[in-house]
């Protein structure tokens, strides 16, 4: 999620249901150097969900820095991510490049851990290759160390996000931990939630990519746990939405900044909505708050208008 979980879209999640939300990926050598872009993605806006700040690298002095800059600037935990598949991560043996290395890994854990009073966290992988599958290992050496709860995305790094995430992993680990095990992977819809709890015992999922144009899957996750029936997104809630998301992008980064920063969410807004066709070259073009503005009222008027005439059709 690196690049979409930012303050806003965060906001947006929290608003909907979500219980705690990540930042995206923040270097721990970045962070810890006084790096601006780093410094940056700690900012967080009123009314956010607690926020975990999600950190990356593989010195694990810079790690224990980093953390500490983390907790003055207010957040709530601090998460470790030893699961991340991205190139140009692991390259600087970041991410899930630690599954090749517990021993790396146990140190970054346990510096971080002596360096803040906050929670911390950590998010791995099955393992580097599908042969060496040894997140079992990981988490006991983890949760030996401190660590308060940890979350597995259960492919190895080669699978990257092909294929189908392994579920059964998780209750597996879940077996074999005391602190809590968050299933990630493939979750995005309430039945994907239903059958992953189902299978793997758990009580807490991580909801990634299923929130992308979908901020709504956490109110209905929340309304199935409740026993209610789950309450959908409709189209036009979509678009409300879209338009509170990209008032609080503009907000946040400035105008230019934020029109630009909001266009890759648009195919996920628009992805179930009819003739977006015509309306994403526009919004994927302009660079004023009011020219996009002005094209979401147009497309809400068209849902109206296509509602009408459904229930013509249907009477």
């Amino acid at each position: 999620m690196a690049g979409y979980s930012d303050a806003p879209f965060r906001l947006v999640c929290a608003e909907l249901g979500a219980d705690f939300t990540f930042t995206g990926l923040v270097s721990a050598d970045g962070l810890a150097r006084g790096v601006k872009k780093s410094e940056a993605l700690l900012k967080r806006l009123d009314g956010e969900a607690p926020l975990g700040v999600q950190l990356f690298g593989a010195n694990p002095e810079m790690f224990a820095r980093s953390a500490a800059i983390a907790e003055i600037a207010g957040a709530s935990f601090v998460d470790l991510n030893f699961g991340c598949p991205v190139k140009k991560v692991v390259r600087k043996n970041g991410g899930a490049a630690l599954m090749r290395d517990l021993d790396l890994m146990e140190r970054v854990a346990r510096a971080v851990i002596a360096a803040v009073s906050l929670p911390v966290t950590a998010k791995i992988r099955s393992g580097w290759t599908a042969e060496e599958r040894n997140f079992r290992e990981a988490a006991l050496m983890l949760a030996a160390c401190g660590i308060a709860a940890i979350t597995l995305h259960p492919r190895p790094r080669s699978q990257g996000f092909s294929g189908t995430a392994h579920w059964e992993e998780i209750g597996l680990l879940r077996e074999s931990l005391s602190i809590p095990v968050i299933a990630n992977g493939d979750i995005k819809s309430v039945a994907d939630y239903r059958e992953v709890t189902r299978i793997t015992g758990v009580t807490s999922v991580m909801i990634g990519r299923g929130a992308l144009g979908n901020p709504f899957i956490f109110r209905e996750i929340k309304d199935s746990m409740e026993g209610i029936p789950p309450r959908p997104g409709t189209p036009a809630e979509r678009l409300d939405a879209l338009e509170r998301h990209l008032k609080l992008q503009v907000d946040h980064f400035g105008e230019l900044s934020g029109i630009r920063e909001m266009r890759k969410f648009y195919r996920w807004y628009l992805r179930s909505f009819e003739g977006a066709k015509r309306y994403r070259p526009a919004l994927t073009s302009l660079e004023t708050y009011t020219e996009v503005a002005e094209i979401i009222p147009r497309m809400r008027e068209e849902i109206e208008e296509n509602g009408r005439g459904a229930a013509q059709i249907a009477s």
